[in-house]
C-alpha cells in the first residue's frame, strides 16, 4: 500500500470528537430553572439563538467563545429567561463550570481507535475549533490530549472558522504545507469550505446522514471517523470550494 501523502490531520472538536451528553439548550434550561426561570427547553433554545445572533464577535475586548464572551452571552440568555440580577452571577458560574466539566461530554466510540491509528502512521494530529480557551484542558480531561500535537481555539487566536487565518496558524503550528494537510469537521461551511479556502484538503463528517451529503461533489463524506485512515490512502482529489459550497 502506498504511503499517505497526508502528513497532518486537523480535527474539529464539538460533534466531531465529542458531544454533550444532553442537548446544550437543555443544560442551559436546567440551570436557568434552578435559579428561578420557568421557561421550557425550547424557549431557552430560542433565547440562546437570539443572544448568539445579537452579540458581536468581539465584545468589550473579548472574542467570541472566550470565557469572558460567554459570561456576556450567558447573562443575556439567563436574563431573558427570567433569572434575576441577584441570582445571575451564581447561575453564570454554574453554566461555565458545567461546560468545563469533562463529565458533561461523551467521546464518540471510534475516536480513540482512530487517533491511535493515525499516530501509528506517523500522522500529526491537531484540533482546530471555534471554542473557548479551556478546550486544551477539556481534551485532557476527556483522555484525548495524549493523541494530539496541539489544540488551537478561536478564542485564543481571535479568529474563527471559516476564516483563513485560523487554518494558516494551524499549518504553521504543524509545520506542514496545505497540500499535505487534511481537515475534518461536521460543519460544511466552517470546516469544509474554510479548509478548502486555505488550500487544504477537507472531508465532511456527516454523522446524521444528511440527505444533502450526496450533493457535495468533490468533497469526501464520512459517516464517522472510522473512514479516515482509508481516506488518507486515497489519491487526493481537487475540490473547488466555490462549487462545493453551492
Amino acid at each position: 500500500m502506498a504511503r499517505s501523502q497526508t502528513r497532518a490531520v486537523f480535527l474539529d472538536a464539538g460533534d466531531t470528537l465529542f458531544t454533550e451528553r444532553r442537548p446544550r439548550a437543555a443544560i442551559y434550561a436546567t440551570i436557568a430553572r434552578a435559579h428561578g426561570s420557568r421557561m421550557t427547553d425550547a424557549d431557552v433554545a430560542d433565547e440562546m439563538a437570539r443572544a448568539h445572533a445579537d452579540l458581536p464577535a468581539s465584545f468589550d475586548g473579548s472574542f467570541r467563545y472566550s470565557l469572558a464572551w460567554f459570561r456576556a452571552f450567558n447573562d443575556r440568555v439567563l436574563g431573558a429567561c427570567g433569572v434575576t440580577p441577584r441570582r445571575m452571577a451564581h447561575a453564570n458560574d454554574a453554566l461555565l463550570k458545567r461546560f468545563q466539566d469533562p463529565r458533561t461530554f461523551k467521546v464518540y466510540p471510534e475516536v480513540a481507535e482512530v487517533l491511535a491509528a493515525l499516530a501509528g502512521r506517523g500522522v500529526l494530529v491537531g484540533v482546530v475549533s471555534n471554542w473557548s480557551e479551556h478546550l486544551p484542558e477539556l481534551c485532557k480531561g476527556l483522555g484525548l490530549a495524549e493523541h494530539l500535537r496541539f489544540v488551537l481555539t478561536s478564542a485564543e487566536l481571535r479568529s474563527e472558522k471559516p476564516d483563513r487565518a485560523i487554518f494558516e496558524r494551524a499549518m504553521f503550528r504543524a509545520g506542514v504545507p496545505a497540500e499535505e494537510t487534511l481537515h475534518v469537521g461536521d460543519n460544511f461551511e466552517r470546516d469544509v469550505c474554510g479548509a478548502l479556502g486555505a488550500g487544504m484538503r477537507a472531508a465532511w463528517l456527516d454523522r446524521r446522514g444528511s440527505a444533502e451529503s450526496a450533493a457535495r461533489d468533490g468533497v469526501p463524506v464520512l459517516r464517522d471517523l472510522r473512514g479516515l485512515p482509508a481516506l488518507l490512502d486515497a489519491a487526493p482529489a481537487a475540490a473547488d470550494p466555490v462549487a462545493a459550497a453551492r
